[in-house]
């Protein structure tokens, strides 16, 4: 199956944009501490214009937040979320995948395609926060979801270690999905996170279906029975603290 990135975004976004104006502006985030719906859509439409800058430079945006500040009025961030988010998918939209780019991501080679595929999957976890913050019962497509597990490990994964100057651990964990069918090996080794070669056995495994192995990675509450942890249990409860906002 090959999943259209931007269709997904264009999607989120906007039940996103919905979510945020459903309010109440003081709905706490729970997969985001401290924050309620105002942070949250400060945060995703800040992201939206920093990567149409750096995607139309090639470089490392220069922005200055004061020039296009988020409003605090629910229908008035709802506004301006859907026009980032409009001028972020016809920026997307016209780019050639496979042009040469700066990005933050280590990951090679840097091209433009990327990221169609990190700001769907931006979208799609903070609509599930926000959803689930206006008392809806959101879900991820569990394809969507599988994809968002590999982009974790590849992409976002080794970012956040490197932004945030994660302690990875070493040792190997597995991630399954029981509805894809799917398995991740990874191993920490020398402050990197590298997908374990074949017949790796890990430590420990969280298993479930893929939208709540996803949500678990980023540290997103889900039912209690939604997934379950085999193996060493300290070192599953290491690798599922990695994730974050």
């Amino acid at each position: 199956m090959t999943l259209d990135h931007l269709a997904l975004l264009a999607t989120d976004a906007e039940a996103f944009s919905v979510a945020v104006e459903t309010g109440p502006a003081d709905a706490p985030i729970a997969g985001c501490p401290g924050w309620r719906l105002p942070e949250l859509g400060a945060h995703l439409g800040g992201v939206h214009r920093w990567a149409r800058a750096a995607i139309i430079t090639g470089a490392v945006p220069q922005l200055d937040p004061a020039a296009d500040p988020a409003p605090s009025e629910l229908g008035q961030l709802a506004v301006w979320l859907r026009e980032g988010a409009a001028r972020l998918l016809a920026t997307l939209h016209d780019l050639d995948p496979q042009r040469p780019t700066w990005h933050p991501f280590p990951v090679e080679p840097k091209v433009a395609g990327l990221w169609r595929r990190r700001q769907a999957h931006e979208a799609s976890v903070h609509r599930w926060d926000a959803q689930r913050a206006v008392g809806q019962s959101p879900s991820i497509d569990a394809e969507f979801a599988a994809d968002g597990i590999d982009e974790y490990w590849t992409v976002m994964l080794p970012r956040l270690i490197t932004r945030e100057h994660l302690v990875v651990p070493s040792t190997t964990f597995a991630a399954e999905t029981t509805d894809t069918g799917q398995r991740w090996v990874v191993h920490g080794d020398s402050g990197r996170v590298e997908i374990a070669a074949p017949g790796v056995e890990p430590a420990a495994c969280i298993r479930g279906d893929a939208q709540h192995v996803l949500l678990s990675l980023w540290g997103r509450p889900v039912p209690a029975n939604a997934v379950s942890t085999s193996g060493d249990q300290a070192v599953a409860d290491s690798w599922l603290a990695l994730g974050g906002a």
